[in-house]
């Protein structure tokens, strides 16, 4: 409860917000619209309301251009809205803003002010309202905008409860990892060593005939029949040597 005997307007954060931007810790959420959502947060002591366009609105290069120009006039004026930081030019991130706030309730107001030209609710209407209502087309993309945080902080969330799970569940993977690697030792250095075949096989010699080589026998040429006469002798000539 507050002071002022209402409940406390801080809702918790979601898995998807992001636990700082820049130099603000964040700790909760205060008002969530199509154009954006407001956060509270913490720069060094002093509390901040900080706005961060939607996962629809930052896509929108006309609505990121209306909040770019709500935060340059916050800046520029003398009124009670005191800008502390802002992150406004960066393609890579949805754009967002820090106002100082004195409670809850005036920081989200103040925040929420300057998310209201993103959807042009601040324009007043021309002549009485007729006809269907109309939405953004990135209209139901709720959700936090893209952004950037490095180093990760320690979620402040977790309690002395959640930090002994972590801490358990990385000894037990350790345990495990030590156990395999042991069995594999003990199953690997019991077997014998494999022979090692040497890169090339040896050359063999054949060793040298101890008999003389026989001679080659000359070719001896065919006897050719001489032909014969009625009645004669058959007279075979001999070969020359």
């Amino acid at each position: 409860m507050t002071e002022t005997g209402r409940p406390d307007r801080v809702m918790p954060l979601v898995r998807s917000d992001p636990p700082r931007l820049g130099d603000i810790t964040l700790s909760g959420r205060l008002e969530v619209t199509d154009a954006g959502i407001v956060y509270s947060g913490l720069i060094g002591d002093q509390p901040v309301a900080v706005a961060l366009l939607t996962e629809g609105a930052e896509t929108d290069s006309y609505a990121r251009a209306r909040f770019h120009d709500a935060v340059h006039e916050a800046k520029l004026s003398v009124d009670e809205v005191s800008v502390v930081a802002s992150e406004e030019d960066s393609p890579e991130i949805s754009p967002w803003v820090a106002v100082r706030a004195e409670s809850w309730d005036d920081g989200a107001k103040i925040a929420g002010a300057l998310l209201a030209p993103v959807l042009l609710e601040h324009l007043p209407s021309v002549g009485p309202v007729r006809g269907p209502g109309f939405r953004p087309h990135w209209f139901g993309r709720s959700g936090p905008g893209r952004w950037r945080a490095w180093p990760l902080p320690w979620p402040a969330a977790l309690s002395a409860v959640g930090r002994w799970t972590y801490v358990a569940s990385f000894a037990l993977v350790l345990a495990i990892a030590s156990i395999a690697l042991f069995i594999a030792v003990k199953v690997f250095q019991d077997l014998p060593p494999a022979p090692v075949n040497p890169p090339f096989p040896a050359p063999t010699q054949q060793p040298p005939s101890q008999q003389s080589p026989s001679p080659t026998p000359t070719p001896t040429p065919p006897t050719s029949p001489q032909p014969t006469r009625p009645g004669g002798t058959v007279t075979t000539i001999p070969p020359i040597v």
